[in-house]
């Protein structure tokens, strides 16, 4: 095999025959800078066994030590000029870990001597190559060898960020456990500070406890994320690492002692935080319709006032009772487990604020701070573990429950139901005939409701996802492709729109929102040609003159109506009129107070008329 890197590993080994590496070890090298030219030994026994000759040099006051990856292009010859390998040559440079056998001893000690950038000759003595066995057939038995070789750069376990500022040097006590500290955890801290080389104290043994980022120096909190609860050891800091420290020293040695730190970790989208107080038992938790029993107070995170406080709180998870904040946190505790929470307004009680607590008010736009206590849940049955009927009931509750939060106007909590409830019934192979039928209808019901609920939050490619699959399971639903229509004229899909309305008045050619809807298309399209005439300019005078009259005749609607496309020429498309269902929301389908015959066709309900039936 060619290559350094591919040649008889075992001959690299621990080097040539017959080398003591116990003494070698006893021998702690100090490497001189050399400059172009100069020609040194680099040998730990200094018996002339690795000569280096610098041909160019390199950057930065560290050098690898041992255990380090190190990165290196090389060629190597023997004394008379004779190539046997080279990376170069190759166009990949080669990796190995520096002082621990990987290579020949002459490789281990020359390139321990070497600055990143630098590249020099290396001669190495038969014994600091291949000894007496040499590397048949490239090379002979008893050879000198000749590497040149450029240190690109290195990797090192102790050099902590691989940039040569922050290295341990010392470790005075290992560490327990697996993990490291995240920089929002709370860390118990023993550390001290002094000038290098035993220098001058620059701040004495101190005790703290801090989150980690906040530490007192930048250096401290870079290095208690390379740590373990427990460890101790002793780091030289330059540069950026020394930030913070008094004086604004270039460098120091500082002496740190992780005692401990508490897990703490991020919630509301990366904005606020929660740490356990007191674990609780086993590992389950709370799911989405669990039925929990919990106990919190709320403070102010501006000047910690207790401004609420409730004990033995029973609720079903799921159904927004909670602040968006404080149930995230209660979804992932464990039994009998006290936590804390740092809250940001918007998951909590927002720009209303919250007033008529038990101990005060939660101001507008106020961070909050929730302890606490999950005293029991038991967790609603998993689907998996349901049976057929189950999954039907299952269903057609939680869709329930989403058609109450639409008529209360909450579309977000509506749309999750939804969600929830198909994930039921979405899988219906293994159920009975008339177990298919029910689970036909509720699917059908849900995706219309869902694209009901999609169109009212200006969710247009939800609205057409969700009609698309209830015209999947009923091609001609006159709901579905209505609503379908809808959502692909808000983004100016005209040619579907038309598709779909077209194919809705092949079934009923009198439906009045379905011509209305038709006539709008029309109308928007015409705008737009009007818009496209403008940034063409003269291109669509070649096709007839077909927007130059704005002022001729009425044109034919769908249904033998007439329009003006002239009406359509302002700058704002034309909107129909909605009809005002109560609690502050309209349905877009329904054009009118006459349920006869409408698409939103809805039971008569003294406070919302002209709910759509399939909210029902």
């Amino acid at each position: 095999m060619d290559g350094l890197s591919e040649m008889d590993l075992s001959s690299m080994m621990g080097g040539a025959e017959g080398m003591e590496s116990e003494e070698e070890e006893e021998v702690a090298m100090v490497y001189e800078d050399m400059d172009v030219g100069e020609e040194k030994d680099v040998s730990k026994l200094q018996g002339g066994g690795i000569l280096k000759k610098v041909l160019a040099k390199g950057t930065g006051e560290g050098r690898p030590e041992v255990g380090a990856e190190v990165t290196v292009h090389y060629t190597g010859t023997l004394l008379d000029g004779s190539k046997f390998d080279s990376s170069v040559d190759r166009g990949d440079p080669f990796k190995f870990k520096l002082g621990v056998g990987q290579v020949i001893k002459g490789w281990d000690e020359g390139v321990a001597s070497m600055k990143k950038g630098e590249k020099a000759i290396l001669t190495c003595q038969p014994e600091y190559a291949y000894g007496a066995r040499g590397s048949p057939p490239t090379i002979p038995p008893q050879s000198t060898l000749q590497f040149e070789v450029e240190l690109f750069s290195w990797k090192s376990d102790n050099d902590l960020f691989n940039d040569g500022g922050c290295i341990r040097v010392k470790t005075l006590a290992k560490g327990s456990g697996y993990g490291f500290p995240k920089d929002i955890d709370e860390a118990t801290v023993t550390y001290a500070v002094a000038a290098p080389d035993g220098g001058a104290q620059i701040i004495a043994a101190t005790d703290a406890e801090f989150t980690v980022k906040a530490a007192p120096f930048e250096g401290l909190a870079k290095v208690l994320t390379r740590m373990k609860s427990g460890e101790s050891c002793v780091v030289q800091m330059t540069g950026q690492y020394c930030v913070g420290l008094p004086g604004a020293p270039a460098a120091a040695d500082v002496t740190v002692t992780l005692k401990s730190y508490r897990n703490v970790d991020a919630i509301c989208d990366l904005r606020g935080t929660v740490k356990v107080l007191t674990e609780g038992e086993g590992f389950d938790t709370p799911n989405d319709g669990a039925a929990c029993t919990v106990s919190y107070s709320t403070s102010l995170a501006s000047t910690g006032a207790v401004v609420d406080e409730v004990s033995d709180f029973c609720y079903e998870t799921g159904n927004e009772v909670l602040p968006a904040g404080l149930e995230e946190v209660v979804m992932r505790m464990k039994k009998g487990e006290v936590a804390e929470a740092a809250v940001p307004a918007d998951f909590a009680y927002g720009a209303a604020g919250k007033q008529g607590l038990s101990k005060g008010e939660v101001p507008a736009d106020a961070d909050v701070v929730f302890t606490i206590t999950m005293t029991a849940f038991e967790n609603e049955k998993e689907t998996y573990t349901m049976n057929t009927g189950e999954k039907i009931e299952a269903a057609d509750k939680v869709k329930t429950a989403g058609n109450g939060a639409y008529k209360s106007g909450n579309l977000h909590l509506a749309s999750k139901k939804y969600d929830k409830a198909l994930r039921y019934v979405e899988h219906d192979q293994s159920f009975s005939d008339e177990e298919k039928v029910a689970s036909k209808a509720l699917k059908l019901s849900l995706f219309l409701n869902a694209a009901a609920v999609a169109l009212k939050r200006k969710s247009w490619r939800d609205a057409q996802s969700s009609a698309g699959k209830a015209l999947e399971i009923e091609g001609a639903n006159q709901k579905a492709l209505y609503r379908r229509a809808q959502a692909a004229a808000e983004i100016e899909e005209y040619d579907e729109a038309r598709r779909d309305v077209k194919k809705l008045l092949e079934g009923d050619a009198k439906h009045r929102e379905g011509r209305a809807l038709l006539t709008r298309i029309k109308k928007l399209e015409a705008v737009q040609a009007k818009k496209d005439a403008k940034v063409f300019g003269g291109m669509f005078s070649k096709l007839g003159g077909l927007y130059a009259d704005e002022g001729g005749p009425a044109r034919e609607g769908p249904g033998g109506e007439t329009f003006d496309p002239a009406l359509a020429s302002g700058d704002a498309p034309p909107k129909l009129e909605p009809i005002d269902i109560g609690h502050g929301f309209s349905m877009e389908e329904v054009q009118d107070g006459d349920d006869a015959g409408a698409e939103g066709e809805a039971e008569a309900e003294p406070v919302m008329p002209a709910v759509s039936k399939e909210f029902v």
